[in-house]
C-alpha cells in the first residue's frame, strides 16, 4: 500500500481528516521571516553527526508542537524536525473527535504567533506560509520509514548544500521532444555509457557477454542507462548501485514541481551517481510501445547521442 502524495490546500477527497490516522506534516516558512534553525555537523560523521540547532523561532515552534497534546489530548506527536525554512512532524490522531486536522494545524500556527508576540514582536506576525502539506500513512510498515525520513532531514540538507549541482531539475531536448530530468547531467558526457536491456530473445552466450560488458562499464567508472523495467534489469541496477556505479534511470514517473528523489536515490544524487530522465507512458498503463521508446532513448544516449540541456 502507498500513501498519498504531499499536497497544499488540495486535501485527499476520499479521506476523513477527523478519523484515527497518522500524518506526516510539512509547514513552510513564510518568505521574509527569519530562519527557524541552522544545521550543524558533518555528513557521515559519527563524532559530529548532522543535527538541528534551533533559533528563537525554532524554540517556539518546538514548544508549540509539544503543547498540541495539551489542547488536543487525543493527539500524539511522534517525531519532529525543525529545519531552517520548514518543519516536519508526524502526528497521530488516536480517535475521531470530529476535529479536522486543519484545525489542529491552524491552532499550532496561531500559538506560535502568540508566543512571538510575547517577545515584543507584532501580533500579526506569521511564521508559516499559507496552508500545509500532509502525507497520509496507509500501511503499518511505512511508519518506520516515515520517522526515519523526518530524522534524516539534517543530513539530507547538508548533502544538498554540499553538492547543489547534483540536486537540480532541468529539461532535455531530443529532436522535437523534451523530457524533464533530475540529477547529475555530467553523466551524459561520460565516455563509457552502456545500455541495459535483457530480452528473452537473447541466447545464453549473448546474455553472458552483455552482463560482462555491464560489469566492465561499472568497473571502469562508466554509466549504465536503462528504464530498468524487468526484475532482471532491476537486479543489474541494484548491483551497480551496491558496487559504486552510476546510473541513468529512464523513469515512467510523472515529476511535480516539488519533486526530489527519495531513499537510496537521494544518496545517489548526493554522490553524483544518478540522473533520472522522466518519460511518462503515453497511456495510463505501460505499453510495449512505451518500453520500446524508453529503451530506444537509452540506446541513443549510449551510442553517443547528446540531448540538448535546457535550464
Amino acid at each position: 500500500m502507498g500513501r498519498s502524495r504531499p499536497n497544499a490546500g488540495c486535501r485527499c477527497k476520499n479521506h476523513d481528516y477527523c478519523s484515527r490516522c497518522i500524518y506526516h506534516i510539512v509547514l513552510n516558512k513564510r518568505p521574509g521571516f527569519e530562519d527557524f534553525s541552522h544545521i550543524i555537523g558533518k555528513v557521515d560523521s559519527r563524532e559530529w553527526p548532522p543535527a538541528v540547532s534551533r533559533h528563537r523561532a525554532g524554540e517556539i515552534i518546538h514548544s508549540a508542537i509539544s503543547n498540541i497534546n495539551k489542547e488536543y489530548p487525543f493527539v500524539t506527536i511522534q517525531r519532529r524536525c525543525i529545519m531552517p525554512d520548514h518543519v516536519h512532524f508526524s502526528i497521530f490522531i488516536h480517535e475521531n473527535r470530529g476535529i479536522h486536522l486543519g484545525k489542529i494545524i491552524a491552532s499550532l500556527k496561531r500559538n506560535c504567533s502568540e508566543e512571538w508576540k510575547k517577545l515584543g514582536y507584532p501580533a500579526e506576525t506569521r511564521f508559516f506560509s499559507d496552508n500545509y502539506y500532509d502525507s497520509i500513512l496507509k500501511g503499518k510498515n511505512q511508519l518506520k520509514k516515515m520517522l526515519a525520513y523526518i530524522s534524516d532531514n539534517p543530513r539530507r540538507w547538508l548533502l544538498r548544500n554540499m553538492h547543489p549541482g547534483w540536486f537540480r531539475r532541468f529539461r532535455l531536448k531530443i529532436d522535437k521532444y523534451e523530457y524533464d530530468a533530475y540529477g547529475n547531467w555530467d553523466l551524459l558526457g561520460e565516455w563509457d555509457i552502456n545500455a541495459v536491456k535483457i530480452s528473452r530473445r537473447y541466447s545464453e552466450e549473448e546474455l553472458v557477454a552483455r552482463k560482462r560488458s555491464w560489469v566492465d562499464t561499472v568497473r571502469n567508472d562508466g554509466v549504465l542507462i536503462s528504464p530498468f523495467i524487468s526484475e532482471k534489469e532491476k537486479k543489474v541496477r541494484n548491483w551497480t548501485i551496491e558496487n559504486g556505479g552510476a546510473i541513468i534511470d529512464i523513469s515512467t514517473e510523472k515529476i511535480g514541481d516539488r519533486y526530489k528523489p527519495s531513499g537510496r536515490y537521494f544518496d545517489l544524487c548526493g554522490e553524483g551517481r544518478l540522473l533520472v530522465i522522466f518519460m511518462p507512458p503515453a497511456s495510463k498503463n505501460l505499453s510495449r510501445a512505451d518500453c520500446e521508446r524508453m529503451n530506444a532513448l537509452a540506446v541513443f544516449i549510449a551510442e553517443g547521442g547528446r540531448p540538448e540541456i535546457i535550464l
